[in-house]
């Protein structure tokens, strides 16, 4: 089978701002001809100034930070992620978990993973598979965050399709290289997974029935200027559910509020997953959760 790769590297380069691009850039032109030519001739060819050129040739070089972020993500192999291989899948997880209650640091020095303290060393599992590890701190009883403190798998996770900073005031939809696979995909799969351990309210029994579940509720959060893009994520999620013949209610607004840390107008989006015995079982055995305790 041939070879889909997931990212491209001119999709990764395009997390770097325009000064870490044309140092990049820089870098690379000069690099082809040092060796060739001198440092001055170099310089009046391609415009990059002396200094640069001196930092780059040196004993000890300062190379650019862009430049040792990319060397990093080719050498853990970012650039070779096939959409076939069980890695996909598990970077789909963190996709998903990370779109429910994840975060990216506005520097993309940081990737963090909320949760049960006692469920996050499963997420652990999964980087490995990226060369990195994250560091698990607990805050409350037993809920904890997971923070991976990397800049080349911070750009990664950004670079197939995680939001940067406050989700609340990001519009975003599921990520194309997920939702291009086919009918009913592992990737998929694994995508809902993560994203349901991280989001979905908890599975609760109807009081004094035996084998009744109340319906489970996914929420997703929105600044007002936003509502309509929250709203058409929720679809596409509501449409990904029904190619696993998961049925769900109509998105709808739920409260509204004005957030305390700084006064934003927030409005709560919701839609329903119908929890009657059969779309229960469809959920757990189409869907299911990878490990969570809550669930």
């Amino acid at each position: 089978m041939k070879k889909q790769h997931i990212l491209k590297r001119e999709d990764y380069i395009k997390t770097f701002n325009k000064k870490q691009e044309e140092l990049l850039k820089h870098y690379y032109k000069a690099k082809a001809l040092i060796g060739k030519a001198g440092i001055t001739e170099i310089s009046k060819k391609t415009k990059i100034p002396m200094g640069r050129l001196s930092n780059w040739i040196r004993k000890d070089p300062k190379t650019p930070f862009s430049v040792r972020c990319l060397v990093k993500a080719a050498k853990r192999n970012y650039f070779k992620l096939d959409k076939n291989s069980k890695i996909a899948e598990d970077l789909s997880y963190l996709v998903g978990y990370n779109l429910g209650d994840g975060n990216i640091h506005r520097a993309l020095c940081n990737t963090w993973f909320y949760g049960v303290s006692t469920d996050l060393p499963i997420i652990n599992n999964l980087l490995q598979s990226f060369s990195v590890q994250g560091k698990i701190h607990v805050y409350k009883i037993d809920n904890g965050k997971l923070c991976v403190s990397d800049n080349s798998f911070t750009r990664l996770m950004v670079a197939v399709g995680c939001p940067i900073g406050d989700k609340t005031k990001s519009n975003f939809m599921i990520p194309k290289w997920i939702m291009r696979t086919e009918e009913k995909s592992a990737i998929k799969r694994m995508f809902l997974q993560g994203l349901f351990d991280s989001e979905l309210s908890n599975m609760q029994l109807i009081k004094g029935r035996k084998f009744a579940f109340q319906s489970l509720k996914f929420y997703n959060i929105k600044t007002e200027n936003l509502v309509e893009e929250g709203k058409k994520y929720l679809n596409e999620l509501r449409a990904l559910l029904e190619e696993f013949d998961i049925s769900s209610g109509e998105t709808k607004e739920d409260r509204t509020y004005s957030r305390s840390r700084d006064q934003a107008n927030m409005v709560q989006l919701y839609f329903v997953i119908h929890f009657n015995y059969l779309n229960l079982n469809k959920n757990i055995s189409n869907v299911g959760f990878l490990d969570n305790s809550k669930r």
